[in-house]
């Protein structure tokens, strides 16, 4: 993630990613800058050149790769530019690209890392898929944290900073209450998942519970995807 998109105020945030939230990317703005920086794909646990690909249904029995196909997110609501207005669209997560906005709602999954720019009152994250079990945190880090246009945490650079930036929402998490919208800040491998992808540090727990969690989420991201495309 790049440190500078999570410091300083909104409008400032908005001219260096140069977009208008109230409509969004266009969408050749959007192509032009998937081809500079690639498609939002995080680096599975066990990467695999092509001629293992008959090796593929074991390799996705292991757990890790168990557990990131069902973090993976699917699908978000994105706002794009056409003509002088802005139309929502549903789109696939892997299309995702550094300054789209995304509007959420209760039970939407966060597709990319994203910096929060208006959001309700309630809204709440559920950040327990980066963070582990409660009894598991460290460094004052909470699996669910409040949401807001404005951190308390200053300029955060470390992980545990990120995970307590109030304004900022990462990839895998899941909005709890309330609503919010956000620009994309960072895709791919340079997510905070994809960077603990990259260094081992995922999945956070082998729990029972942990994994009971992760697979109840499908359910609710497709309902909040029916809800906020209404």
């Amino acid at each position: 993630m790049n440190v500078d998109f999570c410091g300083g105020s909104v409008a400032n945030l908005l001219a260096k990613i140069a977009v208008d939230p109230s409509t969004g990317l266009t969408r050749d703005e959007a192509m032009a800058r998937r081809t500079l920086y690639g498609t939002n794909r995080v680096t599975p646990p066990v990467n695999c050149p092509s001629w293992v690909c008959c090796l593929l249904p074991c390799l996705l029995r292991t757990a890790s790769m168990q557990a990131y196909h069902l973090a993976l997110p699917k699908e978000a609501v994105v706002r794009r530019k056409q003509g002088p207005n802005m139309r929502r669209m549903r789109m696939d997560v892997s299309s995702l690209v550094v300054g789209d906005v995304l509007e959420f709602k209760e039970g939407s999954i966060v597709g990319a890392d994203v910096r929060v720019i208006e959001c309700s009152e309630d809204c709440t994250v559920d950040q327990t898929l980066l963070t582990g079990e409660a009894d598991d945190l460290e460094d004052g880090a909470s699996s669910t944290k409040r949401v807001s246009v404005e951190s308390s945490n200053g300029n955060a650079s470390s992980l545990p900073e990120i995970l307590r930036s109030e304004h900022i929402l990462l990839m895998t998490t899941q909005i709890r209450t309330g609503t919010a919208v956000g620009v994309v800040i960072a895709t791919g491998d340079q997510t905070v998942w994809g960077q603990m992808l990259a260094q081992h540090q995922w999945p956070t727990s082998s729990s029972a519970a942990w994994h009971r969690h992760l697979a109840q989420r499908q359910q609710s991201e497709e309902m909040s995807l029916l809800l906020n495309i209404s």
